[in-house]
């Protein structure tokens, strides 16, 4: 029997590098929560907390990602919402690494604006040939 999301619950991951960081892919935190909620209620997710960090995705001491992920990985959530993949950070393997070990704990993480399944899959690949290039040349 397939389970379906309508009960899940979800949790927002909203980042900004600086206060004034808006347009383009660069969001306002505003509209990133906006954005959280509009896919709660379009997927029928129950919304929860929202974590904010105005802080660069490269850095590790995210305070609020990383109490996002302990609450979610102690089973605060079944969903973790972003607007792009890149508001969940900007090191692959840390992207890749989270991501993973979320899954294992049957957590997703989806992103409002983009389609997180190609995003991976690309970043999959590019980890995968920059690792054969790194064999073959030793």
């Amino acid at each position: 029997m397939a389970s379906s999301i309508s009960a899940k619950r979800a949790v927002g991951y909203l980042r900004v590098s600086s206060t004034g960081q808006t347009g383009g892919r660069h969001s306002s935190l505003e509209t990133q929560k906006a954005r959280y909620l509009e896919y709660c209620d379009r997927n029928e997710l129950i919304p929860g907390s929202t974590y904010t960090d105005v802080v660069s995705g490269r850095r590790d001491d995210r305070r609020e990602y990383n109490n996002m992920v302990e609450n979610v990985l102690q089973g605060g959530a079944d969903v973790v919402v972003v607007q792009f993949l890149d508001r969940f950070g900007r090191n692959p393997k840390e992207i890749l690494r989270r991501y993973w070990e979320l899954e294992e704990h049957s957590v997703s993480v989806v992103a409002t604006d983009e389609d997180l399944t190609e995003e991976l899959l690309l970043l999959a690949k590019a980890g995968i040939a920059g690792a054969e290039t790194r064999r073959t040349s030793e």
